[in-house]
């Protein structure tokens, strides 16, 4: 994805990728600290810059607290995985600018991660995702409805609103939204999502009802009063969007986002990935630490996403078949052939 240069655009550099351009220390001044551990972020927030205050009211009850797929994707929350200096530094520069946040990189590097990561640490609540495909259109994202039969009176007004919608409601402080896969999106999507990033909200088109009661993603029981059919934000929501970088995005999206490339895992990230996901408990041991360090040395030689791969080599591991498939033979030959059940199909 070529992006041009900004402030906002200079090529990310990992702990793990290379040798920072500047060592970022945001430690002094930054909301996120990158443990994606909840409890160390002050209440209030700094002030918005006045030209990403949006005024939108009345204030709406905090959102759901309990997220059931954040356990998924962060794995063990005692052994979080370390965050890169440049990555924090850059999602407080998002936060703190309140602009959008675009991660770019391979698949299983952690694009998607980073917003349940964020929304934790910072006791944001329930991540809302949009899981973008080829067919997906900006009113998904915003609003589904209204229906035939169901004034917009009635409680719930027949409109739902969509992941992007309700992140636009006026909460005290900002939800986080993931889009997932940008990059899939006919172009028309990424040119129009610009519209309501810009806005700060959007307005229900149609002639009903000047004051429609509506449902939101994560609580469809909900009526929330949309005073002139506007839906408009109080804290600008913290939007991460991510992309592989296989097609480029509008230059109008790009520019005003804060920039952030996701490098591939090296061998000490991965021995933290094995940690994090494969916990030792009682009764459950994880992968033995020469598994550990067998398919470390795969991955790292390996073309391609690597990190899905890796974890079913270790499943495998742990789960006995390594010790099978060695038993009476060779322990390298063992683990290649591990290796080679986890592979992608060949096309």
């Amino acid at each position: 994805m070529r992006t041009g240069t900004t402030g906002t655009d200079i090529a990310a550099q990992s702990s793990y990728g290379g040798t920072p351009l500047m060592p970022p220390n945001s430690q002094s001044w930054g909301l996120y600290r990158g443990t994606g551990l909840p409890g160390a972020t002050p209440e209030e927030w700094p002030e918005a810059p006045a030209w990403r205050s949006f005024g939108g009211g009345p204030e709406l009850p905090p959102p759901p607290v309990d997220d059931p797929y954040a356990r998924a994707v962060l794995g063990d929350i005692g052994q979080p995985l370390p965050a890169p200096p440049d990555e924090v530094a850059r999602v407080n520069v998002a936060l703190h600018l309140r602009r959008p946040l675009l991660v770019t990189g391979e698949p299983g590097t952690g694009k998607s991660s980073l917003a349940y990561r964020i929304s934790g640490e910072l006791g944001l609540g329930r991540v809302l995702r949009w899981q973008i495909t080829s067919l997906s259109t900006l009113r998904e994202g915003l609003y589904d409805g209204p229906y035939e039969g169901r004034g917009e009176g009635e409680h719930g007004g027949g409109i739902r609103l969509g992941p992007l919608g309700t992140a636009f409601l006026p909460y005290r402080r900002p939800r986080v939204l993931l889009i997932d896969r940008l990059d899939r999106a006919e172009i028309s999507l990424p040119e129009d999502l610009c519209t309501v990033l810009t806005a700060g909200g959007f307005v229900l088109p149609g002639a009903g009802s000047t004051d429609p009661r509506v449902s939101s993603h994560d609580d469809p029981t909900a009526a929330v009063s949309l005073p002139d059919r506007a839906v408009r934000c109080r804290a600008f929501p913290v939007v991460v969007i991510t992309t592989t970088g296989e097609r480029d995005l509008p230059p109008d999206l790009v520019r005003r986002c804060v920039t952030l490339r996701s490098r591939r895992p090296e061998p000490d990230l991965l021995r933290a990935i094995a940690a994090n996901r494969f916990p030792s408990k009682p009764g459950r041991p994880g992968p033995a630490p020469d598994a550990v360090d067998a398919f470390v040395e795969r991955a790292a030689a390996a073309e391609g996403p690597v990190v899905e791969r890796f974890l079913d080599a270790l499943r495998l591991a742990a789960d006995g078949v390594l010790g099978a498939v060695a038993e009476g033979g060779n322990w390298q030959e063992a683990v290649d052939t591990l290796w080679q059940w986890t592979a992608p199909e060949e096309p």
